[in-house]
């Protein structure tokens, strides 16, 4: 189920950058395209079964959606933040067999 979690990371990262380059060069539009980058890369180490990934996972999860609740700005959006945070959910059920 992992590498299938990764591919579909993957996809969106995809996805996500292209999205953005259609848009003007800001560090606002790029913010979606840094975040599903900082997910892809955590959770292709928790393919790899790595306890710190899972945390880092966790991590990022926690903070996205902690800007997504607080930030009241029309620009940044994080339409993925519940499929995440199931995500994180499944990687905090698995932690015990992680490295």
């Amino acid at each position: 189920m992992f590498p299938l979690v990764a591919l579909f990371h993957i996809v969106l990262l995809v996805y996500n950058i292209y999205d953005a380059t259609s848009e003007h060069i800001t560090l606002l539009y790029w913010l979606q395209p840094l975040w599903m980058l900082a997910y892809t890369i955590a959770w292709l180490f928790v393919c790899d079964m790595r306890r710190r990934a899972a945390y880092a996972y966790i991590a990022i999860t926690t903070i996205n959606m902690a800007v997504h609740f607080f930030v009241k700005d029309e620009l940044y959006y994080s339409s993925l933040f519940l499929i995440d945070a199931i995500f994180a959910m499944i990687v905090m059920a698995y932690i015990k067999r992680f490295e």
